[in-house]
Order: structure tokens, then sequence, then C-alpha cells
């Protein structure tokens, strides 16, 4: 087996001595913004790419204020203080806000209500930005989701209490546009494992001309509630949620177009089988016509449908399908306006790449190509027949802004240094807030043009704790297993590292299907509490096992009906390769993981017991029997038919196998991984006489949020790790 093992010469360098730097306290992390980058908060383009708009918090109001960025002057402003944002005697607490298409008003949403990941809901406002006044939509409706104003600049639209409504802005009529909302039926938003596994939560859209307007309608009579329980009074609260869990009913979904000239309602046809996905839909360059994105059940055939708006009636365009499962981006398809043509995201070729299709499903060209990733097709200049996408061209641990003509021709990079690359375009395409993130780097922000000439330095971020405190060294290498594959993977060093010295190692994992940590990135918290961790003795390791990201669909396939096989394979490859390495100390290493992470952990505490002596597991998936329909399926298939793989895959399987130190965590109101997969490994472990210890968070979910929790937990984790290594 080859190994690759870090230089001497960095060794040495590594120990050097240096000016004394101060220790990262866990109130340093959580209770104070020294680590935290000014970034530009909340941009919004106007329309018309003239300027952008931005948010400031007011220091005497502790409310946003927003500012206003000219491209051309490049001086910024304040544009709408927050003191300015009264309705009916009181002050709107405003939580986001969007321009209008006719860029003559503002939609203003007030405080939010997070119903799960994505969807909120919140009271409502139009603030006309000429005038200055000011109109609550739905006499403040506290529950409104998804508020639009048309294309046209005629209405305003919104979800409330399961129903889509219009108001007419010129007479403040409103308009009920659906009338059998309930808990069961949904109009215009997501049931709960869309919202979660397809990461969309606006459900519905405006047609262009603002004559119509198509929405998603689940019925999840048929779906089974699960409950969650709120312990926090005398008398406990049940929260039902509707929740698929592997094998059982999903929701039945359609897609409707409302003519609001007739207000009448038009379904489109998407087949006789309702136990279908349809995740995705676009206007395209008609008013009539709609590009709907469906998925079989299992997730390895996708096809797109051509849909007549006005008649429902479909034509089936292009389908592909894999032999393990087919995902679907945020922009799968953008239409081209000007044309009958659309840019379409694939793996077919083995990497995730562009097309460019005809409306009648013809390929006109696949617009990129190679052993490597589009990561993000973030939009198309129709003027300049230019496309711009984020991709790992350049490295796959690295993301890029590239662009390139939809001929095919002309690929160049806009961004520059090594790192983790994002952009937010104007409208039209001339200019993008740049922002830049790397191991050692929190966050610069510019504004460049679309070629990639820098215009502006926005955030410069020289944070001057970066060379006050122990922050570590940080390598991304690669190792090679005893089979030839190349792992990437990072590693965090002391500052006062010494190669004749033995050290403790901490393993962080997540190791999912298409995900990626040995990233050349800033990761914000977790970060910092591993360079904590370093600077109190211990080296820290993370790697991309097999069927993670970055490196292609066949890479990406071999977690298919086996998540655990590749992540105990190469994290015991990974263990054997720290061995050799003189300084560290095989007899402690230890395992840690959030969320998928937290079954990673698991499984190593478990299957490779040998190699890792303490695990701390935070809100793992400990039976994916237990999990939604749609994530655990496309990677299992139906349990129906493939009993085995779930059973092969879920940690409780392999509980008798502990042996070393376990430390379980969950929040108690997670609606994503419920804590029951934490209570049943309990009790396998109880039933086993197998000894650990357990915290629960009341209250909270998936994230285990707030300041001060996360500095509970992080504490915990800390002295657990300081205790039993």
């Amino acid at each position: 087996m080859k190994t690759k093992f870090i230089s001497l010469f960095l060794l040495l360098l590594m120990s050097v001595s240096f000016p004394q730097k101060k220790p990262i306290t866990l109130d340093d992390i959580f209770l104070s913004n020294k680590f935290t980058p000014e970034n530009i908060e909340n941009v919004r383009w106007k329309p018309d790419g003239s300027a952008f708009a931005f948010t400031k918090i007011n220091p005497i109001n502790s409310l946003p204020d927003i500012y206003l960025f000219d491209i051309q002057s490049l001086e910024e402003k304040l544009f709408l203080s927050s003191d300015k944002l009264i309705f009916n005697g009181k002050q709107i607490r405003m939580s986001s806000y969007e321009w209008t298409a006719n860029a003559k008003y503002f939609i203003i949403r007030g405080p939010i209500k997070s119903i799960w990941r994505h969807s909120k809901m919140s009271p409502v406002y139009l603030f006309n930005i000429v005038s200055g006044e000011i109109h609550a939509l739905a006499n403040e409706h506290t529950g409104l989701k998804g508020a639009k104003l048309s294309p046209n600049g005629k209405f305003a639209g919104y979800v409330k209490e399961h129903n889509l409504f219009l108001v007419e802005l010129s007479t403040g009529n409103e308009i009920q546009l659906t009338f059998d909302g309930s808990e069961n039926i949904l109009n215009g938003e997501f049931d709960w494992v869309y919202e979660e596994e397809f990461s969309i939560a606006d459900g519905w859209q405006w047609s262009p001309d603002g004559n119509k307007i198509s929405f998603w309608k689940f019925d999840q009579t048929r779906v089974k509630e699960f409950y969650l329980i709120d312990e926090m009074y005398a008398y406990n609260k049940v929260m039902p949620l509707k929740y698929p869990k592997a094998g059982e009913q999903n929701a039945i979904v359609k897609i409707g177009v409302i003519d609001l000239q007739t207000l009448k309602t038009t379904w489109i046809d998407a087949g006789e089988n309702d136990d279908i996905y349809l995740p995705r839909m676009y206007w395209m360059n008609s008013n009539n016509l709609l590009g709907i994105i469906k998925l079989n059940r299992l997730q390895n055939e996708i096809t797109l449908l051509m849909a007549d708006a006005e008649s429902g009636k479909t034509n089936s365009i292009l389908s592909e399908s894999d032999s393990c499962w087919v995902d679907v981006e945020d922009n799968h398809l953008v239409p081209i306006q000007s044309e009958e043509k659309f840019l379409w995201v694939s793996e077919k070729s083995g990497y995730r790449h562009i097309y460019l299709y005809d409306y009648s499903g013809k390929l006109i060209n696949q617009v990129t190509s190679g052993d490597w990733e589009v990561t993000s097709l973030q939009g198309y200049s129709d003027s300049d027949k230019i496309i711009y996408f984020y991709g790992k061209k350049d490295g796959v641990v690295n993301q890029h802004i590239y662009r390139v003509n939809v001929d095919g021709k002309n690929l160049s990079r806009i961004s520059d240094s090594s790192g983790w690359h994002e952009a937010i375009f104007s409208p039209d395409y001339k200019y993008l807030i740049h922002t830049y993130n790397s191991i050692n780097i929190p966050l610069k922000v510019y504004l460049r043009k679309t070629n990639g000439d820098p215009v502006l330095t926005l955030r410069e971020n020289d944070l001057p704790a970066l060379k006050e405190y122990e922050l570590g060294k940080v390598t991304i290498e690669s190792l090679s297993t005893s089979d030839g594959i190349n792992l990437n993977y990072l590693m965090i060093y002391p500052d006062n590292f010494d190669p004749s010295k033995k050290y403790p190692v901490i393993v962080y994992g997540y190791g999912g299907p298409g995900s990626q940590n040995s990233i050349d990135s800033w990761r914000g918290t977790r970060q910092l509490w591993h360079r904590m961790m370093a600077a109190k003795g211990f080296i820290i390791f993370t790697m991309d096992n097999r069927g993670t990201g970055g490196r292609g669909k066949s890479f990406k396939n071999l977690a298919y009906k086996d998540l655990g096989k590749w992540v105990v394979n190469d994290h015991i490859e990974a263990a054997k390769f720290l061995a050799r390495l003189p300084y560290v100390d095989a007899k402690r290493i230890g395992v840690w993981g959030w969320s998928g992470g937290g079954t990673l952990t698991l499984h190593l505490m478990t299957r490779a017991a040998d190699y890792f002596k303490s695990g701390i597991s935070i809100a793992a998936n400990t039976d994916f029997l237990l999990y939604d329909t749609i994530w655990s399926e496309r990677y299992f298939g139906l349990p129906q038919d493939n009993l085995e793989a779930y059973i092969n895959s879920s940690a409780k399987t392999y509980a008798h196998l502990l042996k070393g130190n376990l430390l379980l965590v969950h929040g108690m109101e997670d609606d994503n991984v419920h804590y029951q997969h934490t209570m049943q490994m309990a009790k396998k472990l109880q039933e086993l006489g197998k000894q650990f210890e357990l915290m629960l968070y009341p209250n909270k979910n998936h994230s285990i949020s707030g300041a001060e929790t996360q500095r509970h937990l992080y504490e915990l984790m800390t002295n657990f790790f300081l205790r039993t290594l």
C-alpha cells in the first residue's frame, strides 16, 4: 500500500517556534464575533442590473436597513432605513425583502416562523419605493408563504392556510384561487419530504406574462403520521408530522395551471401512475409551455415532460436512466428565452455536465465535457450566448466559477485563487458579486465583471484573530488504498507540532453519497472547534471515502445499496495509514460526525472497533427503514425488494460489536432524523450490556442550533475526547 507522508521539510517548519499565540476557547467560537467575517448580507440585484441592494444592521434599533450600491458610481447609500418601516403605528421587524420585477416595490417579510428546513411563513408587506407607502397583504396575516408580485405588476400572490390567493393591487381585493386546502391538501406548498430531500420550498410560479399561475398540489391523506413530542409542559404536547418512511405511501402530487382571466384550473397530465415524483417545473419561452421533471419511485429514471398549459397535455421529450439513481439539481433545466432550446444537466457521460437540447428533445451539442464535474449551473446570458457555472475542472478540492459559450467554445475560469468560489450574478449577466474562502481565509467579497475583470473589493476581512490565535497548520493530500484508489484527506496539526512526539487523532467524517469534506474551504464553527482541539494536542483528520462526490458518477455509485461498506473499508485504510505515521498514537484514534456522519461514527465504532477508541455520534440515522422514502429508496431501492440492503447498512445491526467509548447525542424535536433512531440504538446497546453515554437536547431539531446550546454541545464533545483519548 502506498502512502503519501507529509514532507520532512514541512514537519520541521511546523516545529519552528513562532511568537506565542492565544488558544481558541469555546467562548471565542460561539459567544463572540472574533472569527465572523463581514459579508454583504441579503444581496438583491435591482432587476435592470444597475445596482444591488443589501442590508446592514442599524446600531440603534438592531434592525436591518437596506442599502443600495450603484454599479456606475461604485458608491453605496442608505436606501431604506428600518425606522421608515412603520405600519399602523407599529415597527415592522423585517426578516427579508425582494425587489418586484418592475422595481417599484419591495416585498417585505415581517418576523418569520420556520416550518421545516426551508419553508417559512410571515406577515408580508408591499413597500412603494417612490411614495414610501406600505400596504399589508391579507390584513397582516402571519402565516403567508411564497408571496410574489406578478411580472405585469397587477397582482400579488401568496399561500395562506394551504390555499392560493391573489390581491389585485389597484383595488386591494383578495381573490381566492383554491378552496380545498387543509392539513392534508396543500396548494402551492410542499410536503415535508419534498422540501427536505428535493430542497424546494416555493410551490407556485407566475407565467412570464403574469396571466397564469402554475402550482404543485399535494394530497397527503394517505401518508402516515409521525409524532414529535414537546416535553416542556406538564402534559406534553404532541406535534403530528406527515412523514413517509421507506416503503410507505407518499403523497399524491399534481401540477395545475390557473388562468387568471377565467380562474379555471387545468391539471397537467403526468401519466396514470401517481407513485412518482415531480420535483421541478419551469416556464419555458412561452406563456403556454411548461417543462416538468418527472422521476419514477426508485429515482433511477428521469423524464422531461413538455406540458401545454392550456390543455394539460404532455409530451415526453427526454429520458435518462442510471443503474443506481439519478440526482435532480437546483437548476437542472434552464430555458433559453430567445429560442426553443434549453440547457440540461446530466451525469450520463459519467460526470455531471451541461447539454443543449431543442424542444423536440434533440441534442444540439454537449456544452461541457471531460473527467471533471459541473457542480452547479448558475445561469445563461441570452444576449451574449454565454453560460455561467460552478465546477471542478481545476481540482476536486476546489470550486471555481466558469463561463463558456453555448456552443461549448471558449471555456474560461472567472475566479482565480485555489479555494471555494461562489457568485451572485446581476440579471443582465454583466457583473457578479464574487465570494471566496479557503481553509485559511474565512471570506473575501469582490465585485467583478463577468469576463473576470476585477472592479472592487467589497469585503477584505483581515480579521486580527487570524494572527492572534492558534489555528494550526492545515494540509490537503491524498492516500492510496491497498487496492490502488487515491482518497483525498485533510489534516490539521497543532501550531507547535513536534514530529518526535506521539499525538492522538480525531477523525471527522460524513461519507454520504455525493458529499465532500476534504475541500479547500473555510468551514466555520466546526473547523474552528477542530483547530481548538489541535491546539489542545490533537491531530484532526477527515477523508472522503468511496461513494462521496466530486469524482464522477461511478465513484459516487459505489455507495448504492451498501452505504456502510466503503465508509468502513476506507476508514480502516485511513486508520492504518495514520498508524504508520511516526507522530500518531494509533491506540488513541477517535471519530465523530453529525447526521450521516453520526451513522459513520457508529459503523466505525462497531465494524472497525479495533481501530477507533472513542466516538461521538450526533443525530445519527441508525436504521434506514425509519428514514424517509425519497432519501432511503434513492440509495437502497424499496425495502420490499431490498430488505437485506437496509439491514446491512443500518448501524443497529452491528451494535454487538461495540468495544470503545461511545457518546450518543440527539435533538428531541428532530423532524429529519427522528430521535427514535438514537433511542432504538440505545435500547439495543442496553440489551447487549454495552455501556455508552447519552445527551438529549429538548426542543432542538436536527441542527441543535442556538449559540448557548452549541457551546454546551461542543464543550461536551471537548471533554469527552480529552477524557477518553
